[in-house]
């Protein structure tokens, strides 16, 4: 007969049925463990111990992993972005649930975390959507730590995948102009203008209120940005990181497309009456009301397939705006600030092969400057 143990011990011993079974008590209460062998007991015992010693409680023994992230998600409501909780609700009901929703949460392994991702990568799923699942549970699981549910986070023994920075379209100087030449008299075209010459996202651009605008710096403050919560409709938030929260100088040609701006609202006001919704947003509907970010792009598609140019994004005007920059040779560090990214790095992470040519520049011009001089005397 195996030996009654203690609180945190463990006992192993073979049933009836040829079978090896494994207990440990924890807070009371007794956590079993069937098994083809001893040793896979003996292991078990031993990793179970070892997670109580590290604050793993009952609850986390039998809670499932869908359970528990069901409720991390409603927590995260009150501190995340509600398009940032709608991203982690359907990496969840997509790929987490279906494969390891069932699971207990004190019994997954990272050997299952990696079969989640074999079985993503056979279904077609691309490494970005793998990393962004991987960011999902790792926050999820670490938070499970911290409240003693689990002994250890098991994401931490799995690798992050790796996403290789995708090449973008981008307009050319000569297409730049052509698009703006038809953008000429659009209802968008200020939008499309400030997109261009600012670096500004779509959502930050359309979360752009007059109260932002500093006509005598000649200066815009970005401090939040529009998104389309499914539910919820239209949603002003803050902007995602620290650095999206800047202030960027404007020239005056965008100054005086802003003047243009203000002017048109003004005539929508005046032909809405009543029906006008005073929001303080720069870009609106003919009633005052946020824009849809679909019908701006829809708009903007619309423009490059009359005009014959490329297919790009509406982002491609962001991408094509810093792109631009850099190749006039602006400091990294300022194209940085304005694009409101963490670091320098950042940005010639994801430009850098646009910078390609200012290599060779500067291999040339170091080469004019060391060049020795020609002695004329011999």
């Amino acid at each position: 007969m195996a030996r009654k143990r203690g609180n945190n011990e463990g006992t192993i011993y073979k049933r009836n049925d040829g079978r090896w079974c494994a207990q440990v008590s924890l807070s009371g209460r007794r956590v079993t463990k069937y098994a083809k062998t001893q040793k896979e007991c003996r292991d078990w015992v031993k990793d179970t111990l070892n997670k109580i010693e590290h604050g793993l409680t009952f609850d986390g023994t039998q809670i499932p992993l869908e359970r528990y992230m069901e409720s991390w998600l409603s927590g995260k409501e009150l501190s995340r972005r509600p398009s940032t909780v709608e991203n982690y609700r359907s990496y969840c009901s997509q790929y987490i649930f279906p494969v390891l929703g069932k699971m207990r949460l004190q019994a997954i392994l990272p050997a299952h975390i990696r079969q989640l991702y074999l079985r993503m990568q056979l279904d077609g799923k691309g490494a970005r959507t793998i990393q962004l699942v991987h960011v999902t549970l790792h926050c999820a699981l670490k938070q499970a730590v911290k409240e003693g549910l689990i002994g250890h986070n098991p994401m931490e023994a799995v690798e992050r995948p790796k996403v290789e920075t995708q090449q973008f379209q981008i307009f050319t100087e000569d297409q730049v102009r052509t698009f703006l030449v038809a953008a000429r008299g659009h209802r968008f075209e200020t939008l499309f203008y400030l997109a261009l010459t600012t670096s500004l996202r779509k959502g930050e651009l359309l979360g752009l209120m007059w109260s932002d605008v500093d006509w005598q710096k000649g200066a815009l403050k970005i401090e939040r940005q529009l998104q389309n919560v499914t539910g919820r409709g239209h949603v002003l938030s803050p902007t995602k990181t620290k650095s999206g929260r800047r202030q960027i100088k404007v020239g005056k040609g965008a100054l005086a497309m802003l003047e243009s701006q203000r002017q048109r609202q003004e005539t929508l006001k005046a032909a809405a009456g009543e029906r006008w919704v005073e929001t303080g947003m720069i870009f609106t509907t003919i009633i005052g009301t946020s824009l849809d970010q679909t019908q701006v792009s829809r708009e903007f598609k619309q423009i490059l397939r009359d005009n014959g140019l490329p297919n790009l994004r509406f982002h491609d005007l962001r991408h094509t705006s810093i792109s631009l920059l850099l190749d006039m040779g602006t400091p990294v560090n300022t194209v940085q600030r304005r694009a409101g990214h963490s670091k320098a790095s950042v940005t010639t992470d994801i430009y850098g092969h646009v910078m390609a040519h200012s290599q060779d520049e500067a291999a040339e011009n170091i080469e004019e400057i060391v060049k020795p001089l020609t002695n004329d005397l011999q």
